[in-house]
């Protein structure tokens, strides 16, 4: 997970505007959000079905910050169903055309992402709300991103 670390080096986003976007729910990211260290998302705090919502209405600079906390949260035993259906929903809007945030990573970042759903299906097993092969759709989605950018 190192190379999450390495390619997800950005910033806190300091202010309101650079969390989110004026909208109906970006107060909720906010109190959810602002001022939040990644080192303060851990699983005593982070609400799968509350907090993945939010990042539906974060700034792409918000989104590249907390993405690798919540990443590596989905890596601790005993597994967080919860987490990975969020997860897995949010990381797959990708998927969409008109998606900009997750689709404007870097190519490094995209690669990274891959890498990491490509751990999860060989680490995993199959499970209430984990399927392998969603894991594996999703890192070949991540690995063509990674290399039409390239």
């Amino acid at each position: 997970m190192d190379r999450i670390d390495q390619v997800f080096a950005g910033s806190l986003p300091l202010t309101e505007d650079e969390l989110t976007p004026p909208s109906i729910d970006a107060p909720y990211v906010i109190e959810h959000f602002h001022g939040r260290s990644r080192a303060d998302i851990d699983r005593s705090s982070f609400l799968p079905g509350l907090h993945m919502e939010d990042f539906t209405y974060m700034t792409a600079q918000a989104v590249e910050y907390y993405l690798p906390a919540v990443l590596k949260l989905m890596l601790i035993q005993p597994y967080d169903f919860e987490l990975w259906i969020h997860l897995s929903s949010f990381l797959g809007s990708a998927r969409r055309d008109g998606e900009t945030t997750l689709r404007g990573l870097r190519p490094a970042q995209h690669a990274a992402i891959a890498d990491w759903f490509e751990l999860l299906s060989r680490e995993i097993a199959e499970g209430i709300g984990f399927d392998r092969k969603d894991a594996t759709k999703l890192a070949r989605l991540y690995r063509r991103l990674a290399n039409a950018a390239a």
